[in-house]
């Protein structure tokens, strides 16, 4: 029952993730990151819906965020192994968080 659960959660996620890319930012209706609305800096995850709209329109275009591109094997990985076995993925959960954070602030650092 879990299973389903988060099976259905992901599914309601990639359709409304569709939306947006496919229909409201055509329309011009783009959300804004609010942690460089806030600090006005780049947070690890800026760069994120170029890249997603990118291979989704089949260009691949590492340039949007490479601490993503970098860290996606890595994180599809721990969600695979979270889904099979809860319990066996929190050390290095925290492993790639700590990466993801890490890559933030260098990002900001080098003004990538």
């Amino acid at each position: 029952m879990r299973r389903h659960k988060e099976l259905l959660t992901g599914a309601g996620l990639l359709c409304a993730g569709l939306f947006y890319g496919y229909v409201l930012i055509p329309l011009g209706l783009r959300l804004r990151c609010p942690f460089r609305l806030v600090t006005g800096l780049r947070c690890p995850g800026c760069g994120i819906t170029d890249l997603c709209l990118g291979l989704l329109h089949g260009r691949f275009v590492p340039a949007y965020n490479w601490g993503l591109v970098l860290a996606a094997p890595g994180i599809l990985w721990l969600m695979w192994s979270h889904w099979r076995r809860p319990d066996s993925a929190k050390g290095a959960t925290w492993t790639v968080v700590g990466l993801l954070l890490a890559w933030g602030v260098l990002r900001n650092l080098w003004g990538i």
